[in-house]
């Protein structure tokens, strides 16, 4: 009877470590991104992904976007070489780094407003070479300005006002002028 429950013990410890050894790890770092106003069509998220294991990104999610998109950046400052994909390899042992200016997450239709210091959760689904599904989560740090285009009702180009005539002591105009 003890050797039957050994052997017992022994196996469901055996499929235990061999689950834990191929679960994959991911670690995620740096997670960033600009304030964006809510309504924006989109923004930008960036994040540095390290995994034991190989893997694909498949998917992303917070909650300040409706939908969050994969995008890979084939030349820099040129948004037409920007691709959207359905999946995003991960290597083993090497960071994956979704940067600004390259790959990145794109956050589609901004739900609230997000400024300097607003907590962010991102949420990243990783699938293993098994099939298995791999949730990943990070809090994003909002950080950097708004640029003009962001900020709603800003003029587009700004505006040139004349300075006013330099006055001499006593408040009239100074001569010459």
């Amino acid at each position: 009877m003890k050797s039957v429950v050994l052997r017992f013990a022994l196996g469901v410890l055996g499929v235990t470590l061999a689950t834990t050894l191929h679960a994959a790890e991911v670690t995620l770092r740096n997670a960033w991104m600009r304030p964006a106003p809510a309504g924006a069509e989109a923004a930008r998220a960036y994040v540095d992904i390290d995994s034991a294991a190989a893997l694909e990104l498949v998917g992303a999610s917070t909650p300040i976007a409706l939908e969050t998109r994969i995008v890979l950046v084939k030349e820099i400052d040129n948004p037409a070489s920007e691709q959207v994909v359905p999946l995003l390899a991960v290597p083993a042992g090497t960071t994956t780094r979704l940067a600004f200016r390259g790959d990145h997450l794109r956050l589609v239709g901004i739900t609230r407003d997000v400024a300097n210091g607003d907590p962010v959760p991102l949420t990243l689904t990783f699938r293993d070479s098994a099939g298995k599904e791999v949730v990943a989560t990070t809090g994003i740090v909002v950080r950097g300005l708004l640029s003009p285009q962001q900020i709603r009702g800003a003029p587009r180009a700004a505006q040139t006002v004349p300075a006013a005539p330099p006055s001499a002591p006593g408040g009239k105009e100074a001569p010459g002028m």
